[in-house]
This record gives structure tokens, sequence and C-alpha cells, in this order.
């Protein structure tokens, strides 16, 4: 394992993970998001997860396990891990879901309702922190295994991370007041990325195999599927008419063509 694809899996999940930190940076200079963009933008999101998952990931998982076991073994184990991953993501999503919708209507004056809404931006941080973490995994992972793998991943992430820094931030400022606060607050919660990439270097590297790359990358694989239908298109058409979403769902899918076509893969 080369110690260069180290230091760019880290940089990788630092970026990710600071990119939460534009949503904060929203609060500094508007109040209201263009439903329309936000929507084109996370179906641009999902459309890159989705291409990249199951036209290089789960590829790339079966080329593991293909060169320690059989064919028909090996489809069976990249299967096995793309519907672990599914499982694993469900867990997660049902003990610590953060799908919460912040409104602009909240009376700045009601004390009651500012200790609501810090609790709320709390609650939301803990939660992104703790989906962060594997997502960390996930992106160190696959830098480590094909750097190239990740920069398409990466797009996406950034893109789905900063509705999700804005949702941390908007009910803190409108709690505290406090552009600062509300801003560390979401940048605290996205450094759990590359937390998640140390955790990965730590306890996943000493024992890298084939066979773990195959579970780990199949994981990866519905993971970002996961990410793309539970979250980021239902969000897309919650935000803007459907026609945006769809838009930039295919554009997604056809960016990451266009690059795939370009690195020649």
């Amino acid at each position: 394992m080369e110690h260069h694809n180290l230091l760019i899996a880290f940089g990788l999940t630092l970026t990710a993970g600071l990119s939460t930190g534009i949503g904060g940076l929203l609060t500094y200079f508007s109040k209201q998001t263009n439903r329309s963009f936000l929507a084109f933008s996370l179906g641009l999101a999902a459309g890159v997860l989705l291409f990249v998952s199951f036209v290089e990931i789960f590829p790339e998982s079966l080329r593991c396990f293909e060169s320690a076991a059989s064919p028909s073994k090996a489809f069976m184990y990249a299967i096995f891990s793309f519907f672990l991953g599914i499982v694993v993501m469900a867990l997660i999503d049902m003990l610590f879901p953060h799908h919460v919708d912040v409104s602009d209507n909240a009376d700045p004056e009601s004390v009651q309702l500012k200790k609501r809404l810090k609790k709320m931006s709390l609650l939301i941080a803990l939660a992104v922190t703790l989906h962060n973490i594997p997502e960390g995994i996930a992106m160190f992972t696959i830098g480590v295994s094909d750097y190239r793998l990740a920069f398409p991943i990466l797009l996406a992430i950034i893109i789905h991370n900063v509705p999700i820094g804005l949702s941390i931030s908007a009910p803190m400022y409108h709690a505290t007041g406090n552009r600062r606060k509300a801003l560390l607050l979401t940048l605290a919660a996205g450094l759990s990325t590359p937390m998640g990439a140390f955790l990965a270097w730590l306890f996943i590297l000493p024992y890298w195999s084939p066979m773990l790359e195959g579970i780990v990358l199949g994981a990866v694989s519905a993971t970002m599927v996961y990410i793309a239908i539970d979250e980021l298109i239902p969000t897309a058409h919650h935000y803007g008419k459907g026609l945006f979403s769809k838009i930039g769902l295919i554009s997604g899918m056809a960016l990451v063509a266009i690059a795939i076509l370009l690195m020649g893969e």
C-alpha cells in the first residue's frame, strides 16, 4: 500500500469533512436557499453516487473477490457485502435519523423556541457526526484502494454536505444569534469524516487483504446507493420541482461517465 495513497486518502476525507462548513458559512450571507438550485444539486449528487456505485465500486469489489475465490463464490460474496452495507445503513438511519426540516418562520423573540432550536442543532450535529464516521471510513478505504474513484464521490459528498451543514448552523444561529458558534458546530460535525478515516487507518489497514477490500467496497457501494435513494433524491423533490432534481440526477451520471472516459478506464 503506497504511502502517497494514504496521504491522498486522508486529504480527501478532510476536504469532505470541511465541506460541511460551507453550509455553516451560508448563515453569513443569506437566510434563504434557492430551492431550484438545491434540488438540482442534490439530484446531481445522487446521480454521481448511483453511477459510481454500480459502474465503478461494485465491479471493483467483485474483482477483489475474484482474485481470492472462484467466479461463482466471488459474485455471491460481492452480493452479500452489498446487502450487508444496506442493512448497516438502515440500522444507523433507524437509530440516528437526521432528516430535519429547517424553517425560516421561527419567532426569534421566543425564549422557549430558542432553546428548542439550540437542542435541535446539537442533536442534528450529533446524528451527522455518527453518519459521517462510516462515510469517512468509506472515503478513506476507496482512496487507499484507488484514489481516482474517490474524486467523483468527493464531489457528491461536498454537494450533499452543504445543505447538511446549513441544517446544523441555521437553528443554532436562530437560537443564539452567533454565526461563529453556528459555524464551529458545523465544522466539528464535519470533522467526524476524517475521524472515520483515522479509525480505518488504525483498525482496518493492518489487516488489509483482497477479501477484506472486497467486503468494504461492496458495503461502500451499498452505502452510496442508500444515501442517494433514502436522502438525496427525496430531499431534492422536497426542495424543488421534480424537473430540477431529474436534470441533476442525469447530469450527475453524465459527469461521472465523462470523467471515466477522460481517465481512460
